[in-house]
C-alpha cells in the first residue's frame, strides 16, 4: 500500500486477522519503503469435537423405548441411607417397578427380573445383587451412565425376554491423579483414577465395603437369630484404558 503524508511524526498500526498486531513510531522526513512481517497469533490445538444429545432425542429418535442415565442425574435421586444405586434410580422410569421396598430386581414391561440383560462394559452380569436384593453390585463412583432399552432391543442383545440394562463405566483420567470417596451410614467407598501414560492410556479402581457386621454387633447375642451371622460384603471395580 502507498501512504501520502505530510512531512513528521505518525504512529502506524499493522494488523491483520490471525496474526499479531505491530505498532511502529515512523519519522517522516523524506519517501521510505518499509516492510512489516507479521507473526501469527492462531491458537494451535488438535482437533476438538463437540458432542452432544437434542433434547428431544427420546421421541425423535428411531430408537424405541431406549432411555440413557448420567451417572451424575442418579446421584442428585434422594436415596435410602444415603446409597446412591444405579438400579433402583432406574426403578422410578416409567414401564419399570420392583416387588417391593429394598429390592434392586427390576419388573420391565411385566417381565420378571431374570428376564432382564445385564452388562457392565459387555460382560454380563449374571448376579446384581448384594445383602438379598438391597444393594446393588454397582459402585455409583465407577459408573459413567446407563442405557435401558425396554422394547424392540437389537440382534446384538439376545438371550432375554424382557429388557436390556448397559451400564458403562468410566475410561479414567487420563491427565491427572484423582481420588473420590465417601462415607455413608452403612459403607464407605474410595475410587482412585489416572494415567498410566499422560493423555494415553489410564486406570480406575473403585472399592466399597459395608460395616453392617459392625454394627449389628451390639444387638448379636447367643439368644437371638442374628447370632454368628457377621454378614458384610465388599466389591472392587478396575478397568484399565
Amino acid at each position: 500500500y502507498s501512504l501520502t503524508l505530510k512531512e513528521g511524526k505518525y504512529e502506524i498500526v499493522y494488523s491483520f486477522i490471525g496474526l499479531k498486531s505491530v505498532t511502529k513510531e515512523i519519522n517522516l522526513d523524506k519517501d521510505k519503503r518499509i516492510n512489516v512481517s507479521l507473526e501469527s497469533d492462531a491458537i494451535i490445538t488438535d482437533e476438538v469435537i463437540v458432542t452432544g444429545e437434542k433434547l428431544d432425542k427420546n421421541v425423535s429418535s428411531s430408537k424405541m423405548s431406549q432411555v440413557k442415565i448420567e451417572v451424575n442425574n442418579i446421584k442428585q435421586l434422594p436415596v435410602i441411607l444415603g446409597e446412591v444405586d444405579v438400579l433402583k434410580s432406574a426403578q422410578l422410569l416409567p414401564g419399570i417397578t420392583s416387588n417391593g421396598e429394598g429390592s434392586s430386581g427390576l419388573y420391565v414391561r411385566g417381565g420378571g427380573p431374570d428376564q432382564n440383560l445385564i452388562l457392565l462394559d459387555e460382560a454380563v452380569v449374571y448376579n446384581a445383587a448384594h445383602l438379598f436384593g438391597f444393594f446393588s453390585v454397582f459402585n455409583a463412583d465407577a459408573i459413567k451412565d446407563m442405557n435401558i432399552i425396554k422394547g424392540g432391543m437389537p440382534a446384538e442383545y439376545g438371550g432375554r425376554l424382557s429388557s436390556v440394562i448397559d451400564i458403562t463405566m468410566k475410561d479414567g483420567n487420563n491427565k491427572k491423579f484423582q481420588a473420590d470417596g465417601g462415607i455413608g451410614l452403612l459403607s464407605s467407598r474410595l475410587t482412585l483414577q489416572g494415567p498410566i501414560q499422560k493423555e494415553k492410556s489410564s486406570f480406575i479402581v473403585s472399592g466399597r465395603r459395608t460395616y453392617i457386621d459392625v454394627l449389628a454387633q451390639p444387638f448379636m447375642n447367643e439368644e437371638n437369630a442374628f447370632s454368628g451371622s457377621g454378614y458384610y460384603f465388599y466389591d472392587l471395580t478396575t478397568k484399565v484404558n
